[in-house]
């Protein structure tokens, strides 16, 4: 009998065991994870090429403007000549662009012409504008000539004397409301 047993507990025992599931199909090739789409970054939008600088056309001008405006500015540069010559400070003011009062109005370069007088031997102090005007413009300029000038356009001009065979600015001139004024020297 234990024998019975035994084989019906091997029977049980093989027929559970044929009984559970058991997937005889092969397993599924596993496919790899799936990966997700490359993120396609587009290439920025190229800068725009830089504008072309204009170009700076040449102002042209014709024989009949040369000679015309010549003789303006040494009409101006005459009477300008009688102003400083007479020491008429507040005169001589009208005769300047309001860039040229402030750029010699700066008493780091009044301090600068001090120095120079100085260490020339003069012994005379420039505060201000008018001592500029007094101790330097008119000895400098009371008797100027104008033999050349050169136009930057048709409103400034740089109007040159003649020393010794080598031409030296007199006056950077601007034209401001159709009058000739001594100016700065042009940013070109």
């Amino acid at each position: 009998m234990r024998k019975i047993i035994g084989i019906c507990a091997f029977i049980i025992f093989a027929v559970s065991v044929s009984c559970t599931t058991v997937d005889t199909e092969p397993d599924p090739v596993q496919q790899p994870e799936a990966q997700p789409e490359p993120v396609i970054q587009s290439e920025p939008a190229p800068l725009p090429e830089p504008e072309p600088e204009p170009e700076i056309e040449e102002f042209v001008v014709t024989e009949e403007l040369y000679v015309e405006t010549f003789e303006d500015i040494k009409t101006f540069v005459v009477n300008l000549n009688k102003v400083i010559a007479s020491k008429d400070y507040n005169l001589w003011l009208t005769y300047l662009t309001r860039d040229y009062i402030s750029y010699y109005s700066n008493p780091e370069l009044l301090q600068n012409y001090s120095d120079r007088l100085k260490q020339r031997g003069h012994n005379i102090r420039i505060d201000n504008l008018e001592d500029y005007f007094l101790n330097l413009v008119v000895i400098s300029r009371s008797n100027a000539v104008v033999d050349e000038i050169k136009f930057t356009d048709s409103e400034h001009i740089t109007a040159y004397t003649i020393q010794k065979e080598t031409a030296s600015v007199l006056y950077y001139l601007e034209k401001i409301e159709n009058e000739w004024k001594i100016g700065l020297e042009p940013e070109n």
